[in-house]
């Protein structure tokens, strides 16, 4: 999915549904958040058996609705968000509090904001996409668990962070990214650099809703 098109409304899924729970372990075994396509299912089968929307299903597994499914095919399903991970790493107990976090700047200077946040139907963008500025190193909003690693058309490297409070955050365009999946990154660490000549993506969510990110960093 291009950046120009509904910038942000692919991450708006992955985000709220991805923990640590959902990724396959080093050792190669599967995840048990996952489902393996039986002859004749239907993404919409599927969904209705685990009481998901089926377009989350396509989205979660990078899909198209013409895409089709294959039998055999595993795909990864959204953990139950009732459940926090709340798994340590490298001896570090991650506690997922419930009360809101502060947020900070994700970089050094905030430039101006080139496609802001939105909920409009026709064209809705659930994070804030800044222009390119002088400052090129990202930091988290606040401390925080990585819990993915990735690249997608349109967003460059991404990195999706998991914080107390059941929020979560992502951080696109990136060139660098100098973390790890498991790693436990505090508000002043640096994640990773952003792409010459691109503005970083940044997206904040509570569960599975949008906020505005420029509504909670303090500034």
């Amino acid at each position: 999915m291009r950046i120009r098109f509904r910038l942000g409304s692919i991450l708006l899924f992955c985000i709220w549904a991805f923990t640590s729970d959902a990724r396959t372990s080093r050792a190669g075994t599967v995840p048990s958040r996952t489902h393996k396509v039986q002859n004749k299912e239907t993404a919409f089968s599927i969904a209705k058996k685990h009481g998901l929307d089926w377009r989350l299903l396509l989205e979660w597994n990078g899909k198209k609705e013409s895409d089709g499914l294959r039998t055999g095919e595993v795909l990864r399903l959204p953990p139950d968000p009732s459940k926090g991970s709340g798994r340590s790493s490298a001896g570090t107990e991650f506690a997922v509090k419930q009360s809101q976090p502060r947020f900070g700047k994700p970089l050094g200077k905030l430039p101006p904001i080139a496609l802001p946040f939105s909920t409009t139907s026709h064209y809705p963008n659930k994070g804030v996409l800044f222009k390119v500025g002088r400052h090129k190193e990202v930091r988290p909003v606040t401390e925080g668990k990585v819990v993915m690693v990735d690249r997608m058309e349109g967003y460059r490297k991404y990195i999706i962070l998991e914080h107390k409070g059941g929020f979560s955050s992502v951080y696109a365009n990136l060139r660098a990214v100098s973390v790890k999946e498991g790693e436990i990154v505090g508000r002043n660490s640096s994640m990773g650099e952003l792409e010459s000549g691109r503005g970083l993506y940044l997206q904040i969510n509570q569960g599975n809703k949008a906020l505005d990110p420029m509504s909670v960093i303090v500034r």
